[in-house]
């Protein structure tokens, strides 16, 4: 927090009395919530042009440009959730905070919001064969992502294990569209097909 405060206040987004009264507040802290999530909860305006509410993505922005990051807000519609989530384990993404964006032939993008935390990449690469391409996302979205994604994933999987235990071929949503398909007269039951 102390890093992030001093950053903030050299780009002059905050003013010194500011973080000082936030450094004090929080000096015996000690929990779970990130940095920038701590001082935007502050509801702080920024003391730059064209003054701002410092929101969580107002501070990812920020940070990811004084770092040299790319920002990327998630968006979960436009993730392959069953492909990013073989990419590391649950507890490996829960414990360093970091949620797979994008697998591709070559490269794999990984969010995260601790951009001097690095060891994972190190693990990681040799592992994947693959080159890692850090973006800083926000932190909540990133753990309400996590969970929503792996419980997704899990939950697919066991339903095509189940499937496929069962001998079912068609899908549900297959079997309606090939009722509807059916060279057969729909009667009343199966109009609304």
């Amino acid at each position: 927090l102390g890093e992030v405060l001093d950053w903030l206040v050299a780009d002059a987004l905050v003013g010194a009395q500011e973080a000082a009264a936030l450094r004090h507040a929080k000096r015996y802290y000690r929990g779970e919530a990130h940095p920038l999530v701590l001082v935007a909860e502050q509801k702080w305006r920024s003391a730059r042009a064209p003054h701002k509410t410092l929101t969580v993505d107002a501070l990812c922005e920020w940070l990811a440009g004084r770092v040299g990051l790319e920002y990327r807000h998630i968006d979960p519609l436009r993730i392959d959730f069953s492909a990013v989530t073989e990419v590391m384990s649950n507890a490996y993404a829960a414990r360093f905070r970091l949620l797979p964006l994008e697998v591709g032939a070559r490269e794999v993008v990984v969010a995260c919001a601790e951009p001097f935390i690095r060891e994972w990449e190190r693990e990681l690469r040799p592992i994947l064969g693959k080159e890692i391409r850090r973006v800083i996302a926000n932190p909540i979205d990133i753990g309400r992502y996590l969970a929503e994604f792996y419980n997704l994933a899990r939950s697919v999987k066991k339903a095509m294990a189940a499937g496929e235990a069962g001998g079912a071929g068609l899908s549900n949503f297959e079997q309606l569209v090939e009722m509807g398909r059916a060279n057969r007269p729909v009667d009343a039951n199966d109009q609304h097909i």
